[in-house]
């Protein structure tokens, strides 16, 4: 029967076919394949979210030139953002420029960042000495983004700063509530108390948030500022500190300070960072 198979030429074509295969699978093991992994891709949009990442760290550490630098080379390579725009004007109000920090805080009103650039002019306004044009800006800010604590102790403070108290109060206990761990927001707290000569309330507050002796010299110092006294309260000095030293002591709330520093060698606010 084989032998009669054999002798058509497709069957022996089949055979011989077969047997090499076989042949083959024998003598000749298995390679693995291997499969080339694609190079990653970082797409420039990711390329520029890390640049602005790398700014605003700077901006963190009060490397406020540096950062107009690095946002000049971004503005070289990708088309502006409100990100960028931020960032560009906080750098830009810290280092004096604010005529150029206003221009740049105005181009984010109308868009996601609405609230940051209103704070941001609110901020300026304060800076000098323009309360009620800081509390219209701050006030837009906190309805753009109503849970915030800093815009609302910002507008918290600039109420105190122009005596309106039961304004400041709204404004102050709603910070508070929202970050309860934030020092400075208890700070404005029991300076508010002060100015309504509420003093057991405001060291009821200093106690219950651990306020340190430097700060509640500042906060009686700034009572004593905003009520038109000469000298902070009397039997408020740790041993051994002068009058001179207490006044020349700046409060920590200061409205610039919370996000910009007149001098960007050195914060007058170090525990605030920049968004």
């Amino acid at each position: 029967m084989m032998s009669t198979l054999l002798r058509h030429p497709s069957s022996r074509l089949c055979w011989t076919l077969l047997l090499s295969l076989v042949a083959g699978c024998a003598s000749t093991p298995e390679r693995p394949v291997v499969v080339k992994a694609p190079t990653p891709q970082i797409s420039p949009k990711h390329l520029a979210g890390l640049s602005l990442q790398l700014i605003a760290r700077m901006e963190s550490e009060k490397k406020w030139y540096a950062a107009l630098s690095w946002l000049d080379r971004y503005r070289q390579q990708y088309p502006a953002s409100d990100t960028s725009n931020l960032l560009r004007a906080r750098a830009l109000a810290a280092t004096g420029s604010t005529a150029e920090a206003e221009k740049y805080f105005n181009k984010l009103l109308s868009g996601p960042l609405a609230a940051d650039g209103y704070q941001g002019l609110g901020l300026l306004a304060a800076a000098q000495g323009q309360q009620d044009r800081a509390i219209r800006y701050f006030t837009r800010a906190s309805r753009h983004n109503p849970t915030n604590p800093d815009i609302l102790n910002d507008l918290g403070y600039a109420y105190l700063q122009n005596h309106q108290l039961e304004q400041a109060r709204s404004a102050l206990f709603r910070a508070g509530e929202l970050a309860p761990d934030d020092s400075r927001i208890w700070s404005n707290i029991a300076l508010y108390y002060l100015l309504r000569n509420q003093t057991l309330q405001a060291q009821e507050v200093i106690s219950s948030h651990q306020l340190d002796w430097d700060t509640q010299q500042m906060i009686h110092a700034e009572a004593a500022r905003m009520m038109g006294l000469n000298h902070p309260q009397q039997g408020l000095h740790a041993p051994g500190q002068t009058d001179a030293a207490t006044q020349s002591t700046q409060f920590p709330n200061q409205p610039l300070t919370q996000l910009f520093t007149a001098n960007p060698a050195q914060s007058t606010n170090p525990s605030r960072t920049a968004p």
